[in-house]
């Protein structure tokens, strides 16, 4: 699994996923206020961006990997901004 509760924040690690956004919306559900730790993910589908855009959670970390990452990571920063 890719989706983890670990400690006081949701981890995303590996590869995350289509398959993954329901675990990832149940976890930002049942625990509001929870940072997301991105830091581990090699690659996020975008079903997950959209569910980290629609709770705003805080995200830690960079995905491992850059591969649309960057536009990715700044939309979603931009849309935590507009709270």
């Amino acid at each position: 699994m890719t989706v983890t509760l670990e400690g006081k924040a949701i981890v995303l690690s590996g590869t995350c996923g289509v398959e993954e956004a329901e675990d990832l919306v149940g976890l930002l559900e049942g625990h509001p206020g929870l940072p997301v730790d991105i830091g581990a993910a090699g690659t996020i589908h975008t079903a997950l961006w959209q569910a980290l855009m629609t709770f705003k959670p805080r995200l830690i970390g960079t995905p491992a990997s850059s591969h649309g990452a960057d536009i990715l990571l700044t939309a979603v920063r931009a849309s935590l901004e507009r709270r």
